[in-house]
C-alpha cells in the first residue's frame, strides 16, 4: 500500500495542507478531484518527493518513505513536458510497454513516429508522455492532469490503458476534466479546505461545492 498521512504544507502565510491523508492499493484507481489552487498537485509532487512538505508521514507497503523518486516504486506524470524534445516519437513507443500500444495507437502514431517530440502538438505529446509513464515497472503511477489538451478520441483509448494498467499497480489521477476521472477510477476522494474526503456518491460533490447545486 502507497499511504501518506498528516500532511502540512504552507507557501509563505497560505496553508494549503493540513492533515491531508490519501492511500492507494496495488490494483486500485483512485481519483483525486478539487478545485483549482486547492493542493492536488502539490500532494502528488510530496508523495513523488519533489516537493517537501512541511510535515508527513509516508509510506510504502509499510516502509517510511522520505523521497519516492530514489527508488522504483513509483512513477510520476507532471503537469509539464519531461520528456526530451530531441526525441522521435518511435523511439518513445519502443520504450513502452507493448501490451499497452494498441492498434489504435499505432494508428493514431503511423504519420508521424518518425518525427522529433517538438513536432507534436501539446495533445499529442501528452498523451504520448502517459503512455511512456504507464510503461514504467513502477508498483504505482502519480497523473497530474493526463486528460489535458487531449482530443476526445485518446482520452477514451487512454482510459483503457488506464483501467488494464490499474489492475496491477496502484494508480492514483488528478484532473479537472472529471468525468473521465470519475469513469475510470475505482474511488473517488475529494480535496477541499485542506483535506481530503472519501466520496461515496456523486451528490456528495455538490454537498462540497465541488459541482453547483443543480436546484440554485
Amino acid at each position: 500500500m502507497l499511504e501518506i498521512d498528516s500532511v502540512s504544507l504552507c507557501f509563505g502565510m497560505k496553508e494549503v495542507l493540513s492533515g491531508c491523508y490519501l492511500c492507494c492499493n496495488e490494483g486500485e484507481i483512485v481519483g483525486l478531484l478539487g478545485r483549482n489552487g486547492c493542493g492536488k498537485s502539490s500532494l502528488l509532487k510530496i508523495i513523488f518527493g519533489s516537493l517537501k512538505a512541511g510535515f508527513m508521514h509516508f509510506r510504502l507497503n509499510d516502509k517510511i518513505t522520505k523521497r519516492a523518486f530514489q527508488g522504483k516504486d513509483v512513477a510520476y506524470l507532471p503537469q509539464f513536458n519531461f520528456i526530451p524534445s530531441f526525441l522521435r516519437v518511435q523511439k518513445v513507443l519502443n520504450d513502452c510497454n507493448p501490451e499497452i500500444i494498441t492498434e489504435e495507437v499505432t494508428s493514431f502514431f503511423e504519420a508521424f513516429k518518425n518525427n522529433r517530440l517538438n513536432n507534436l502538438s501539446g495533445g499529442e505529446r501528452r498523451f504520448l508522455e502517459c503512455l511512456w509513464i504507464l510503461s514504467r515497472p513502477a508498483t504505482y503511477v502519480l497523473l497530474d492532469e493526463p486528460f489535458s489538451e487531449i482530443a476526445p478520441f485518446q482520452i477514451e483509448v487512454l482510459q483503457d490503458i488506464i483501467r488494464k494498467t490499474g489492475k496491477t499497480k496502484g494508480i492514483i489521477l488528478t484532473d479537472h476534466f472529471y468525468r473521465p476521472l470519475m469513469e475510470v477510477s475505482d474511488r473517488i476522494v475529494l480535496m477541499h479546505n485542506n483535506a481530503i474526503y472519501n466520496i461515496k456518491e456523486e451528490s456528495e460533490l455538490v454537498l462540497y461545492h465541488y459541482f453547483p447545486d443543480p436546484g440554485i
